[in-house]
């Protein structure tokens, strides 16, 4: 059936002429940096949202993963992300290996584990992923290291990867390898910001 669906999908893409799987897609965070500068301790909640997909050679969207400069102390999960097709659920996982293209991620982040082309067995690497067109939102939780052992200008970047189910789930096809990945950046501010009273002139 897939293999019916990626010949049209095949003859669909080259007529409307899509060079990439996501078309649209947004990176939210809450709260947002103040200057550009994060203090320690804080906790950002960042969302990530895929509002256009279109699954060239049929894959389909199959997760995210979350790079954290190591001036972040630990990301972790927040909700559920959207689940459009119902035949499985979304996964926050530690790492994830394709089945099919042998590819290994070493990042947490949010997989697809269902049961179309595949066992629903808790690991997203053998199965397809979550349909075809979206829309997606994925949120998960960071937070600023301390200081120390973090410093004045410590990087706080964070990468959020995106995967087909051609390279990490049972599907193997690299068509969507060309979608880029959101990019956040923040720096670490260790003393605390100053906060004046009004001036008082005599």
């Amino acid at each position: 059936m897939k293999a019916i669906l990626a010949f049209l999908s095949l003859w669909l893409a080259s007529m409307l002429s899509f060079g990439q799987c996501i078309v649209l897609d947004q990176v939210s965070v809450n709260p947002p940096p103040i200057g550009g500068l994060y203090q320690p301790g804080d906790v950002v909640t960042f969302t990530y949202t895929v509002s256009a997909y279109q699954g060239l050679s049929v894959n389909w969207m199959h997760g995210i993963a979350v790079d954290a400069s190591p001036g972040w102390s630990s990301v972790s999960p927040v909700g559920t992300p959207t689940n459009n097709t119902g035949s499985g659920v979304w996964l926050w996982v530690t790492n994830v290996t394709s089945s099919a293209s042998g590819l290994t991620v070493n990042l947490p982040g949010w997989f697809y584990d269902s049961s179309s082309g595949g066992p629903l067995d808790g690991n997203p690497g053998n199965n397809w992923g979550d349909g075809l067109n979206g829309p997606w939102t994925f949120q998960f939780q960071a937070t600023v290291g301390a200081c120390p052992p973090g410093q004045n200008g410590e990087d706080l970047t964070i990468v959020i990867e995106n995967y087909a189910d051609g390279e990490t789930g049972s599907w193997i096809n690299y068509d969507c390898q060309g979608d880029q990945n959101e990019s956040f950046q923040a720096v670490l501010e260790c003393c605390p910001a100053v906060i004046t009273g009004p001036i008082l002139h005599e």
